[in-house]
């Protein structure tokens, strides 16, 4: 069995948990899921693609190649350099030599923003500098490579990057995770867990739940919607973690209140007034709309920006007139080529006749306008149709606090409550994520046309549901005043 080190990963992980770190050391991760595959495979194009701005590079991908590599003078770039010591490793996407020594570069598929960097990728670059450093690499400076928003298909690649130096910033990062150096990497190596304790980090930890402080606990506190880490400290400074241990004097919002009333109580706490003066502006004929849409770091049609957001499907369920059965409506663009302005005529036409339009949160509103922006002849049509949307979210998290809900809102949450004879959990494509991912393998001519047959009709039938759920969770509102 290999030995155990400690990863950048590892490490980042374990400034906000130590705890979390130690158990993901010993995980095998699991089994990633088509949107962790879509960028996994980015990312490593991306990696490709940048390479080209270093065409003397020389790839090493080990600790003994890298060794080598360095102390031959004749090669000046290296890629994927490889470093360890006590008990740390550390993979560097390039490291380039200049005098006195040797800049180290870090390549990101995100976009290239004029103002400060991410956080994250600073701190990326700063456990990679420590490391090196203490490894022995005299690194003079480090630089963060990123991709260029103004970059389009049939460029060329080296034009696809922008490279930055950020050795200010990313100092101090570095120097302040060396002062750590002899806490965290003997803390994880060892056999026996760190003790687990109440953190930020639990509100999304995968081992929250099922074998560190969440077990047995059916309410904690992050439940509460809109829990910000001041409130989740004060809590927890007065040793309360459930919601049920919350003192009746402690201040809450509004929100967090009647959500802490639904989860105490286990009775939904229903607004009828709320409910009944939202639904009181509806029009029908009603039109159910929701988008799927793609976005990959590298463009796939021509005019498309990296990162661009292109709409790509709708489902549009139509209700006449109260209690009527709804007709159904949809659109899936051609994948071998960008339908955006074909798309927009389609949806024009097909809400025509819709007074009101429920979607569920601002997700239609913002790629509609991008429509309208990029094919200004629909425009005035498309401003049209943006006046007759009504968000349907607000109104579930306002009108109905649902103790099964968790404090949460969204429809994948709500749907099984109020709707528990639909599920997407049987759809071979079953979240948004996973429809990004199956559209671009068709773009990227990644399927055999049986293949492509079989992922269309999946895509229809996730983006249907979507539609199908918002018309079920209306008409459990209506139910309720």
């Amino acid at each position: 069995m290999p030995t155990r080190t400690v990863t950048k990963h590892d490490f980042l992980t374990a400034l906000g948990c130590k705890t979390r770190a130690w158990y993901g050391m010993r995980e095998s991760g699991g089994t990633p899921t088509p949107a962790d595959l879509l960028r996994m495979q980015e990312g490593q194009e991306v990696h490709r693609r940048a390479q080209s701005l270093q065409p003397n590079g020389v790839f090493a991908g080990s600790i003994e190649k890298t060794k080598q590599l360095i102390l031959d003078r004749a090669v000046e770039v290296i890629f994927e350099a490889a470093f360890t010591v006590d008990g740390y490793t550390a993979r560097a996407d390039w490291i380039r030599r200049v005098k006195g020594g040797w800049v180290i570069g870090e390549i990101k598929s995100s976009l290239f923003n004029e103002d400060d960097p991410k956080d994250e990728h600073l701190e990326d670059l700063a456990y990679t500098v420590m490391v090196a450093r203490r490894a022995g690499l005299p690194v003079k400076n480090c630089e963060l490579v990123l991709m260029n928003r103004d970059w389009r298909l049939g460029m060329p690649d080296p034009d696809l990057f922008v490279v930055t130096d950020h050795t200010d910033e990313v100092t101090p990062i570095a120097e302040e995770f060396n002062r750590l150096w002899d806490q965290i990497a003997p803390l994880l190596l060892r056999r026996s867990r760190p003790s687990p304790h109440w953190c930020w980090e639990c509100r999304d930890c995968e081992y929250f739940a099922d074998r560190c402080v969440g077990v047995g606990i059916s309410d904690p506190i992050f439940q509460l919607p809109y829990l910000r880490e001041k409130k989740f400290t004060e809590l927890t400074a007065m040793g309360v973690t459930r919601i049920a241990a919350i003192p009746s004097d402690y201040k809450l919002s509004d929100s967090q209140q009647r959500a802490a009333t639904a989860i105490r109580t286990k009775s939904p706490q229903i607004d009828a007034a709320e409910i009944r003066s939202a639904l009181h502006s509806l029009e029908w004929p009603i039109g159910y709309l929701d988008f799927e849409t793609l976005m990959t770091a590298l463009p796939l049609y021509p005019d498309v920006a990296p990162h661009e957001q292109l709409v790509t499907q709708y489902s549009l369920h139509v209700e006449a007139s109260p209690g009527s059965e709804p007709a159904h409506l949809e659109y899936l663009a051609d994948h071998a080529r960008d339908c955006r302005e074909e798309l927009a005529a389609r949806l024009i036409r097909d809400t025509a006749e819709c007074r009101t339009i429920v979607v569920y949160s601002s997700f239609e509103k913002t790629q509609i306008r991008g429509l309208a922006s990029l094919r200004p002849t629909y425009a005035t049509d498309l401003a049209n149709l943006e006046a007759k949307l009504f968000d349907l979210e607000p109104v579930v998290r306002k009108g109905m606090v649902h103790p099964d809900f968790g404090g949460r809102s969204s429809i994948k949450v709500v749907l099984p409550v109020l709707a528990p004879d639909l599920s997407y959990a049987d759809l071979d494509i079953g979240d948004g994520g996973a429809a990004v991912a199956a559209f671009a393998k068709l773009a990227l001519g990644d399927a055999t046309a049986q293949e492509i047959q079989a992922v269309r009709g999946a895509l229809l039938e996730y983006c249907k549901l979507d539609t199908l759920a918002m018309v079920r969770v209306l008409q459990a509102l209506r139910s309720w005043v």
